[in-house]
């Protein structure tokens, strides 16, 4: 009897932790994804600054190809061309990199904040599909009333406790419960059969913030 208690609410604490980390899969993924678009937009500017910088040296105003250049002999050509090229480069580079931190700090236009706005209705369309699936499953029964700890409504610490009954180290839940307490002492143990965090009590923290926003 015990021993399928603790199956069932592990089947449930491990469809939630899932979904959890459903949730910070996607929050990390909304977030590479802005931070790759400032990326582009600084490549995008550091290489139309370079090109316009390239194109105005190759012009005749600016007496570095045009016929003041005429007689130039071909090394000194090629010189001036690298040189160019180079300078073009840095200056690009330099402008990508600037732009890129000023974008993530929202110094410019189009910066970090905007980028957020412009993928969050897609971002929050799938956050609140797996907000609900943490709903649904909260409402399981076996969640109500859970006879053990909070702290310890995770898999870790549910698998812990039912290969304790497997083996026969106790003979109920007040036991294994005890059990896990003596064990959780030592830090080493501890990350082994517990998480950081109760399953149950970061799904309710979800949900809570969810309808916040």
């Amino acid at each position: 009897m015990i021993l399928d208690y603790c199956h069932q609410l592990l089947d449930v604490l491990t469809k939630l932790e899932e979904l959890l980390q459903s949730s910070d899969e996607l929050k990390q993924n909304y977030e590479r994804r802005v931070a790759r678009q400032i990326e582009w937009q600084a490549i995008f500017l550091g290489f139309i600054i370079s090109s316009i910088l390239i194109v105005w040296f190759m012009n005749e105003k600016s007496g570095m190809f045009g016929r003041v250049a005429a007689e130039t002999g071909a090394t000194e050509v090629f010189v001036r061309m690298f040189s160019i090229s180079f300078v073009a480069l840095i200056l690009g580079n330099g402008i990508r990199i600037g732009s890129q931190w000023l974008w993530m700090r929202d110094y410019f236009p189009l910066g970090k904040r905007m980028v957020k706005r412009l993928f969050l209705k897609k971002y929050q369309k799938k956050e609140n599909e797996i907000i609900k699936e943490i709903k649904q499953v909260l409402k399981e029964e076996i969640l109500e009333v859970p006879q053990l700890p909070e702290k310890y409504l995770n898999s870790r610490s549910v698998n812990y406790i039912i290969g304790c009954i497997e083996a026969k180290e106790v003979k109920n839940l007040s036991e294994a419960i005890d059990l896990l307490e003596l064990e959780s002492q030592d830090l080493q143990v501890r990350d082994l059969i517990m998480n950081e965090k109760s399953a149950l009590l970061k799904s309710r923290q979800l949900v809570s913030e969810s309808q916040l926003e």
